[in-house]
């Protein structure tokens, strides 16, 4: 074989600066790092040049040491296994779990925890001008959370630990032969701004169920999948034993507020699927006879777990098998011992909860109404879905021909789909959908079509949501989401860090190596937490600074009045930006305590200079819930390689307003620097609304011209909006209500005619 000549260039990995430089980004291209974690490598990779004893680590060994080192920092899972006979032959099944009384304790005694939990049930009233009347957010307001705590011994200290548990399947790969059966618990003690989120003291994956694999041989026999439930109930029970005792008698436990409580463990909230929910309720689904897990029959009252037992108890007193089954066929039950019933004070009938991401945004929209649109409308194209911008929804190129497994993305289209497609569906039958589309969004019952048969349990299980809000709190408290959103990281850990066989002791482990490198890196925040910078007149600290209601970032260089009125001299928004503005300031300042440089009104040179930028951060309070809320909203003319100009609501002297931001900066008048904003209006007349407009309940909205923009100071912006145009109204607009639960009662008291 002949040799290779040597390379002619002594520096091949020019342009790079060096070898090494090269060899990094070798490596962040083969890996396929993103933009945020190759600046993440190349931070560390500096730190360590100028601090190098701070770094020590020598082999993957080693970190795989400290990794086991450090599981202990958070509860970690253990391994178990369960043994179930089928047909005479044992069958084993391996079980990873976090022990559930451990992990609470974990977060009971956090201190840093300790200001998120809430111990007491509460009754919560608004006054709605005539009378108080009570309403329901988080789970200590709801009836359940009370129930439980009435059913504790009467001692001051003795409290309910109230678990919310959800159990779903996901694919791993991309045919769906691997899959994981992850169950995950939050506690309803925690407020929801935490539970709900991905930080420590949200909800968290705490067992993987087996997965029985199916036998072509065995398929549809009733004694395979009273085995296949057989198995479920028995590795539950492996993640649920710790507090079977202790639900009966309680632990006195150090809280993270240093204060010792009784506390018992209860399982308030089960959230699945309905495949899961049959499982959890082990009735014999759409085949039996009563599908439905709550009610044995719709004149029958809850179904109850003391009643359940003695139905069971009832058939194995029976002679034959075949009497036995028939007994339990009448009231869609299996003959297996429910894994819930072991829990003192815990009903599964009771915590079965109506899952609007399944029932509603995978189910009823995404399997049935959908498809209705679908067959009414060929191509809705990229009229306006595209068009909605809001940093809290899933963006799409297309919809009407993409089909997603995500329930998340389908409760999205579903929310957005009412106010894109009421110009394509203009017929009574498309009314008669949009209507029914709408109702899903105030959670009642759909309209009725003649051709289309709607009786199926996600329909059926929406009949619940009202009792289910009265018994444990708003939807967002007992939906899947959050156990939904789980599912990704493990196919990117089962595509990224397995080796495809065994998968589940692999996702387990990165899983929990996750959990402590979350749990260390709050700690390591916390400890490093500077104090806020107070100096809120200076430009360059406005990135991170605080003003009033609204947090200012993304700033721009200054800018000339005479550079910007260039730049913008096609834009009619913009004429005479420097003078309409002088005249505005010079009404602005005295009106609000300010005193005018000399006591005359603002004039501007050519040269004076703005400071523009391109992000604001809106902080509120919910009317609906009165929590904290927050708005990012931006004016960028290329934000993700798109122009963004975010919707607001503004303060006006009269009624608040909706508008358009056309241009945000900052302006310093005697040595203090105040934010203001150009804005287009959204307060011309739209004349009488229209039998559409009434029956779909939308508020209509128009622009006033361009050349007729405003300014405002940005602390009048009481919240970002969404609207939607409206193709055939060339200027009109319609305000996008059902993403929140803060809008909706915002439009009634401006609009109150229009609520009644």
């Amino acid at each position: 074989m002949a040799e290779r000549p040597a390379p002619t260039d002594p520096h091949p990995w020019k342009p790079f600066r060096s070898e090494l430089d090269f060899e990094v980004a070798e490596f962040c291209e083969l890996n396929m790092l993103n933009r945020n974690s190759t600046g993440m490598l190349i931070s560390l990779i500096r730190r360590c040049m100028f601090n190098p004893d701070s770094f020590t680590l020598t082999s993957q060994h080693e970190l795989d040491e400290l990794w086991e080192l450090a599981s202990h920092k958070c509860t970690p899972f253990e391994k178990g296994s369960v043994m179930v006979t089928y047909k005479k032959v044992d069958k084993t099944y391996d079980t990873y779990t976090r022990p559930l009384w451990n992990w609470a304790l974990s977060l009971i005694q956090d201190p840093n925890l300790a200001t998120c939990f809430v111990w007491d049930a509460e009754k919560a009233y608004k006054f709605n001008g005539e009378s108080y009347v009570q309403f329901y957010h988080e789970p200590w307001t709801a009836d359940a959370f009370w129930a439980a705590q009435v059913s504790l011994p009467d001692d001051p200290g003795a409290k309910a630990v109230c678990f919310l548990i959800s159990a779903d399947k996901s694919k791993l790969s991309s045919f769906g032969s691997q899959k994981a059966y992850a169950v995950v618990a939050g506690l309803a003690n925690i407020t929801a701004d935490i539970r709900n989120s991905t930080r420590f003291g949200g909800s968290q994956i705490v067992g993987h169920q087996p997965i029985v694999k199916d036998d072509p041989n065995e398929k549809d026999k009733p004694a395979f999948s009273n085995f296949k439930n057989i198995v479920w109930h028995a590795a539950l029970y492996k993640l649920l034993e710790s507090i079977v005792d202790l639900s009966k008698v309680g632990h006195w436990t150090p809280c993270g507020d240093d204060v010792l409580r009784w506390l018992f463990p209860r399982i308030l909230i089960l959230a699945a699927d309905y495949e899961e929910v049959c499982v959890m309720a082990l009735i014999r689904g759409l085949q039996g006879l009563y599908p439905c897990p709550i009610y044995l029959s719709t004149e029958h009252p809850l179904r109850t777990s003391a009643e359940s037992q003695q139905i069971i108890a009832t058939a194995r007193a029976k002679r034959t098998k075949e009497e036995r089954e028939e007994h339990l066929k009448d009231h869609g039950l299996r003959d297996i011992d429910n894994v819930f019933w072991k829990i003192a004070g815990s009903d599964p009938y009771k915590a079965i909860s109506y899952d609007p991401l399944h029932a509603d945004d995978g189910g009823f929209w995404g399997d049935h109404l959908f498809a209705q649109i679908k067959a009414l409308v060929e191509e809705l194209g990229r009229q306006a879905i595209v068009q909605i911008d809001s940093h809290n929804l899933n963006h799409f190129e297309t919809v009407m021909n993409t089909s997603f497994n995500d329930g998340s993305k389908h409760e999205d289209i579903a929310k957005m789909m009412l106010f894109v497609a009421h110009n394509v569906l203009d017929d009574d039958a498309g009314l008669l959908l949009l209507q029914a589309l709408r109702k899903i969004h105030c959670r009642l019952c759909g309209n009725q079509h003649e051709e289309k048969n709607w009786n199926f349990p996600k329909m059926h299980a929406r009949r619940h949501a009202f009792q289910d809000i009265k018994n444990k709190g708003a939807v967002r408290n007992f939906g899947t989401k959050p156990s939904e959103s789980m599912h990704r990281p493990l196919r990117e850990t089962y595509h990224r860090m397995t080796n495809f066989k065994d998968v589940t002791p692999q996702l387990v482990k990165h899983d929990h190596r996750r959990t402590v490198a979350m749990f260390v890196r709050e700690q390591i925040d916390a400890l490093n937490k500077a104090p806020a910078d107070t100096n809120a007149d200076s430009p360059d600290d406005l990135e991170a600074s605080v003003l009033s209601n609204i947090d200012i970032g993304s700033k721009l260089r200054p800018v000339s009045f005479a550079a910007l009125e260039d730049t913008m001299s096609k834009d009619s928004g913009f004429q005479r930006f420097r003078v309409k503005f002088g005249t505005f300031i010079s009404d602005f300042l005295p009106a609000f305590g300010y005193t005018l440089p000399n006591g005359k009104p603002l004039s501007f040179d050519k040269d004076d200079t703005v400071v523009p930028f391109q992000f604001l951060t809106v902080h509120y309070d919910s009317l609906s819930t009165w929590t904290p809320k927050k708005d990012l909203l931006r004016c960028n003319p290329k934000f993700n390689n798109h122009p963004r100009y975010n919707y607001v609501m503004v303060k006006t002297e009269g009624t608040p307003i909706f508008a358009r931001l056309l241009y945000m900066f900052l302006c310093r008048v005697e040595q203090k620097f105040h934010p203001f904003a150009l804005i287009l209006p959204f307060d011309a007349p739209t004349g009488h609304a229209s039998r559409k407009d009434k029956a779909l309940r939308f508020r209509r909205v128009k622009s006033k011209l361009r050349k007729e923009s405003e300014f405002i100071s940005v602390h009048s912006i009481i919240r970002g909006a969404v609207l939607v145009p409206d193709s055939k109204n060339p200027g009109e607009f319609l305000v996008i209500d059902i993403l929140d639960t803060d809008t909706s009662p915002r439009l009634k008291t401006l609009y109150p005619r229009d609520h009644m």
